[in-house]
């Protein structure tokens, strides 16, 4: 072994110690300041049997908060862990007017509705060209609106100081002309959407094909029951009857001449019950009745119409009799065949049925249904 390798070694058994030495003298350095700062600690982790320390959990809030602990080392004290409030998560909850807003009135026997809900509400003035316009469709549509302050839905008037956030466009599915249509229905959704856009808002409905079948099954049932009795009192051997005599047995019977030259017995909620015309072309007019000269004269009834259909019916038979008793005429059908009392029993028979029906779909004679249906 050189001189050079004898210098290196010595040299580095050196350096170790003095780093060891280092080190020895920092660890006693901060020992003392740890005494200093904390006082003198036991280790409890070299005692025989170290105590073990109660866990406390810090408290967040009042709110249950499920928390997932990790598990950790017993400490010596509680830490104090500063409480922080926290806000509130905003949730979008409907008002109390909101939550109580009634469905729209609408028949879902009879009707189909597009709804809209907007933020700016629509004044009433906007609706005037919609409602005119629809008018020409073919089908009777009704638009209804809520009033706050009211807590209902109304019928909107362009012309009243009104304003909507809340707006339903009603149709009715069918009616003597027929059912509604793909196209009247496709043109309600079209203009709902514009005046929902133009109002900062939206328009709802449900699928239109299911009730395009439905329309055509509410057409078909109304077709099977619109039955217009008529009965006519004719002159025998070419005679004439004189219109005073006409107006004289009409009025007795209760029944006023209309605008139209008919004349019309009405019931006490002001429905028709049946009516009486010329059986010629020339309608009845007040003035002239004196000079009038016809050859027979027809009694109407109009089957889904009439309350109280058969007591209806038997009223107007007995009618039509006397007329024919007292203008020496004679009553028969809408064939010009004499009408004894067992075709009136068999008319009678028919509208059992009718009625029977009417009553099995929701749909009874004069009410409110069929008074919109056959309209």
């Amino acid at each position: 072994m050189n001189s050079l390798q004898i210098s290196l070694i010595v040299l580095a058994v050196v350096v170790i110690g003095a780093i060891f030495f280092y080190n020895w003298f920092q660890e006693r350095k901060y020992r003392k300041q740890s005494i200093a700062l904390f006082g003198q600690q036991d280790d409890v982790l070299l005692q025989p049997n170290p105590p073990v320390a109660e866990r406390v959990d810090p408290v967040v809030s009042s709110m249950e908060v499920e928390i997932e602990h990790e598990p950790v080392a017993p400490v010596v004290a509680p830490v104090e862990v500063p409480i922080v409030a926290q806000e509130e998560p905003r949730v979008a909850v409907k008002t109390e007017e909101e939550a109580e807003l009634p469905a729209p009135p609408v028949d879902p026997l009879l009707e189909y509705a597009i709804t809209i809900q907007v933020v700016d509400a629509i004044p009433s003035a906007a609706f005037a060209t919609l409602i005119d316009s629809q008018r020409d469709t073919g089908k009777p549509v009704r638009w209804w609106g809520y009033v706050d302050k009211q807590g209902s839905w109304v019928e909107i008037s362009p012309w009243r100081e009104q304003a909507f956030t809340d707006v339903a466009i009603v149709v009715q599915l069918a009616d003597r002309a027929g059912p509604v249509t793909e196209n009247q229905l496709f043109n309600l959704t079209h203009e709902a959407q514009q005046l929902a856009s133009r109002f900062n808002g939206i328009a709802s409905w449900h699928d239109i094909a299911p009730i395009l079948v439905k329309a055509a099954k509410l057409d078909q049932f109304c077709v099977d029951v619109d039955v217009l009795i008529g009965l006519n009192v004719v002159s025998l051997d070419g005679a004439t009857f004189n219109g005073a005599q006409i107006a004289e047995l009409a009025e007795a019977a209760g029944m006023t001449l209309d605008n139209a030259g008919v004349y019309q017995r009405r019931s006490e909620r002001g429905e028709i019950v049946y009516a009486l015309c010329n059986h010629e072309d020339t309608p009845f007019s007040a003035d002239q009745m004196n000079s009038v000269q016809t050859h027979g004269v027809t009694l109407l009834f109009e089957v889904p119409r009439v309350d109280n259909g058969l007591a209806a019916f038997a009223e107007l038979a007995q009618f039509g009799q006397q007329l024919a008793n007292a203008l020496g005429g004679k009553l028969v059908d809408d064939n010009i065949r004499p009408l004894s009392p067992a075709g009136v029993e068999k008319i009678q028979t028919q509208l059992v049925h009718i009625y029977q029906a009417m009553e099995a779909h929701d749909i009874p004679a004069g009410g409110r249904r069929a008074l919109r249906l056959f309209n």
